[in-house]
């Protein structure tokens, strides 16, 4: 079961990648909540066409109970909160960074996990995660750069944005530990979880002016929001099934080593966005060390 959880959280990590990459192209020039908003919606079809193919609509599903409250607030916590200041962090320093920023929510996941749910540690899950947020501290620290190849000039703006979007995840993963066995399938959990989402973000969408200002965007932020919302709904489905097949502490460290996959993707195809260094290079092989590290735990 464990080894089943560590190739869902791992196909999460790398889905969860492409969306903070994708998310940085798709914000340009935009309202960062408007643009969230719109992956949330771009997420609804995908999620909805994979779980009525399972055949997860035709059996009951859990009703107006804590469960699905859970996953409300989750979704609301992971998209309208967490996303939104992940993709207005990806603006300030980059999208690796901010990846590896973000993903320190695995010591809030973690630590909420042990303190609500009564999970347990062990050494090698403390090594492992201790090996990660190492590599996040050192990407942090590297330099960071803008758009336009200068010294960022709000670079702290960026990692605020960047950590408090970290406790919206964690926050949302415990959530979601013990409630997403009482839908169908993780995906459908992660379906009504959107939906909530999207219901949050609708008084911001009608806000005056807000229909024009969307009328103007681009071709280019179109096609990226409908990637970053693909990559991101289908990330979060297997982190899901992560969650119900393994504790928080274990699967959900696993799912955060994405800005290794962040960093190859960046440092392959994206050189003149992203620039790399001897700290973004020690970081990425900290990072998967702990990650060998959590895969192997028993």
């Amino acid at each position: 079961m464990f080894e089943t959880a560590a190739v869902y959280a791992l196909i999460s990590a790398v889905l969860l990648a492409l969306r903070d990459i994708f998310g940085r192209f798709a914000i340009r020039g935009i309202d960062s909540i408007s643009g969230t908003a719109f992956t949330a919606i771009v997420g609804l079809p995908v999620l909805w066409i994979v779980s009525a193919a399972r055949g997860d609509f035709s059996d009951p599903w859990p009703g107006l109970g804590w469960p699905l409250l859970f996953i409300a607030i989750a979704g609301i916590f992971r998209v309208c909160f967490a996303r939104t200041m992940l993709f207005a962090a990806t603006q300030h320093i980059g999208s690796a960074r901010t990846s590896t920023i973000v993903a320190t929510n695995l010591i809030f996941a973690s630590s909420f996990g042990v303190a609500f749910l009564g999970e347990s540690l062990t050494f090698s899950i403390v090594l492992g995660a201790l090996l990660v947020f190492a590599g996040y501290l050192f990407i942090a620290g590297s330099h960071t750069k803008n758009d336009k190849g200068d010294p960022s000039q709000k670079p702290y703006v960026g990692m605020a944005l960047a950590l408090g979007c970290a406790l919206a995840f964690g926050v949302a993963a415990v959530l979601v530990r013990p409630s997403v066995g009482f839908f169908t399938s993780p995906n459908e959990a992660n379906f009504y979880s959107n939906i909530f989402a999207v219901g949050a973000f609708a008084p911001f969408l009608f806000r005056r002016g807000k229909i024009g200002e969307i009328k103007n965007w681009t071709p280019g932020n179109w096609g990226f929001l409908a990637l970053a919302g693909m990559s991101a709904s289908l990330g979060v489905t297997f982190l899901y099934l992560a969650l119900a097949n393994a504790p928080v502490v274990y699967a959900f460290p696993i799912s955060q080593s994405r800005p290794l996959f962040a960093i190859a993707i960046s440092w392959t195809f994206l050189q003149s966005e992203e620039k790399m260094n001897w700290r973004v290079v020690a970081g990425a092989l900290a990072i998967f060390a702990g990650t060998v590290t959590l895969i192997f735990n028993r």
